[in-house]
């Protein structure tokens, strides 16, 4: 039921398509537009029966264009006797559609060569049917040329149809990339925080050992002493998860970055899109301005999005209101990067200053919730500005008018 019902659809479409035509010959032979669409119906569409399809669609022309004739004043007999000949007609083009196999035809010389031969014989079919006499060789031209045209204008419409499919394929695997890029940036960050916990877990568990250690000299209760020890083993566990999760992040990154290096100057189209997109989404007004310099290739480049993105991310939460504006660019200078991330938000209250880049310092507050941001974004950065890129960060803000953070990165650090 379900297949004659998508059959029938296509049938009715066809049939009111088919109201657009030209007649030739004389008025009862007609070419119309409806096999255009049938094939690129059949084209498209591969669960469709060509056959049954072509059955559906016969007879349901054939009962539109009956209808018609008889509203105009005509005879059911006469309206009848003219109209059959268009079922041999998409039966027979239907046939030999199938015949052909031209789904499967990849040569666009033979898909055309194939079309016009399934439309000439059902052209054919229909003189035959229609007038019972062989056509003469004139007659037999113009049917030829009906099926250059009809074949040239569905071939038409199916290379745009590809062409927009490509085009949608083509956006789409861009925003998953986008996506994926942003997800591999994030997870290097946490990687970067987890490796540089590394070594303070490191710090802790030989503390406690030596703790464990002195205890074990001294005359303390056993207790104690086991106490001490079993801190120490579960530093070691911990140590241990943190190296397995790290190992993991890494394997998956790995597998997923298939770009070593990446253009500074598409790095900044992919997080002026994201940043775009971000601000609509939460129905914001924001205007975001990024402006490129010279282009070099990165190589820590998931880094560099992350910090980027945190800075941009922190002067939209900066702006209250819908009239906000964040300026992102850079420039090269004594063979260095100038990063500039510029807002008119709130900015630094003075006494603050000093202290955001310190681990845990926040003030971001939500009064409805009573959460307090973790506050490790801006720590975050200047670790891996001067970790990774072994540049420098700084900020200059005043309280009501804005804050502008800037990176100077040299250039042989960012090209790694």
């Amino acid at each position: 039921m379900k297949e004659l019902k998508k059959n029938m659809l296509i049938g009715l479409i066809v049939a009111f398509v088919s109201q657009i035509y030209i007649n030739i010959f004389n008025d009862d032979f007609r070419v119309s537009a409806g096999i255009i669409f049938l094939s690129i119906i059949f084209i498209f569409f591969k669960n469709v029966d060509i056959v049954i399809t072509s059955i559906v669609t016969a007879n349901i022309v054939f009962v539109l264009r009956v209808i018609i004739s008889c509203f105009g004043g005509n005879s059911l007999y006469y309206s009848f006797e003219v109209n059959y000949p268009v079922i041999f007609f998409y039966l027979s083009f239907g046939i030999v559609f199938n015949l052909l196999k031209i789904r499967s035809q990849k040569n666009i010389y033979l898909l055309f060569t194939s079309l016009c031969m399934s439309e000439f014989v059902g052209n054919l079919v229909e003189t035959v049917f229609r007038y019972n006499v062989d056509f003469d060789i004139q007659n037999i031209k113009v049917l030829i040329m009906v099926c250059i045209v009809r074949s040239s204008i569905a071939l038409i419409f199916v290379n745009i149809i590809k062409e927009y499919n490509i085009l949608i394929e083509k956006e789409e695997h861009d925003e998953r990339y986008r996506k994926l890029l942003f997800l591999i940036s994030s997870l290097k960050t946490e990687i970067y925080f987890m490796d540089k916990n590394m070594d303070n877990i490191e710090d802790v568990m030989s503390s406690s050992f030596r703790l464990y250690e002195k205890l074990d000299a001294l005359d303390v209760d056993e207790d104690i002493k086991s106490i001490s020890l079993s801190i120490t083993k579960d530093i070691h566990e911990i140590k241990k998860d943190y190296i397995r999760v790290i190992k993991g992040i890494e394997e998956v990154t790995h597998i997923k970055a298939k770009h070593k290096e990446m253009s500074l100057v598409y790095i900044f189209n992919i997080l002026e899109d994201s940043t775009v997109k971000y601000i609509d989404s939460i129905g914001s007004g924001i205007q975001v301005n990024f402006n490129t310099g010279k282009d070099v290739k990165v190589k820590d480049h998931y880094i560099l999005i992350s910090i980027l993105r945190n800075l941009i991310n922190n002067s939209i939460e900066s702006i209250n209101g819908t009239k906000g504006v964040v300026d992102v660019s850079y420039f090269y200078e004594n063979e260095k990067f100038i990063f500039l991330v510029s807002d008119n938000g709130n900015g630094i209250r003075n006494s603050d200053k000093n202290y955001i880049f310190n681990p845990g310092f926040s003030t971001k507050f939500n009064m409805d919730t009573g959460d307090m941001n973790r506050g490790i974004g801006l720590t975050i950065v200047k670790e891996m500005v001067e970790g990774r890129f072994n540049g420098c960060i700084s900020v200059e803000s005043e309280q009501g008018i804005g804050t502008e953070f800037q990176i100077i990165i040299p250039k042989e650090q960012l090209e790694g």
